[in-house]
């Protein structure tokens, strides 16, 4: 079997378009974003069920997308601003 990979600049961007894809990299950078803070800056590490919170709000939105799929603009915008806010009062609070 030949598989035939083409990558260009528009499959790339549609890639990064993708709704499911903005979720992960904004819980992604949420959560490295918490271990890095959690280790290194802050006194007391970060408790787990603190750690849990963004990517349980990535999962109702994940959810909520798969429900309204006429706002999936919408939704997908509130839901990462929702994600990184809840990551910087996980920190706020925890300093």
């Amino acid at each position: 079997m030949k598989y035939s990979l083409k990558i260009n600049l528009q499959t790339i961007s549609d890639f990064f378009k993708s709704h499911h894809i903005q979720f992960a990299l904004a819980t992604g950078f949420s959560i490295i974003l918490m271990s890095y803070f959690s280790k290194r800056v802050l006194p007391e590490p970060i408790p787990n069920l603190q750690l849990a919170a963004p990517p349980f709000i990535a999962l109702i939105f994940e959810g909520l997308v798969g429900k309204y799929k006429k706002h999936t603009v919408l939704i997908t915008r509130f839901g990462i601003a929702t994600i990184l806010f809840s990551t910087a009062l996980v920190i706020l609070l925890n300093s």
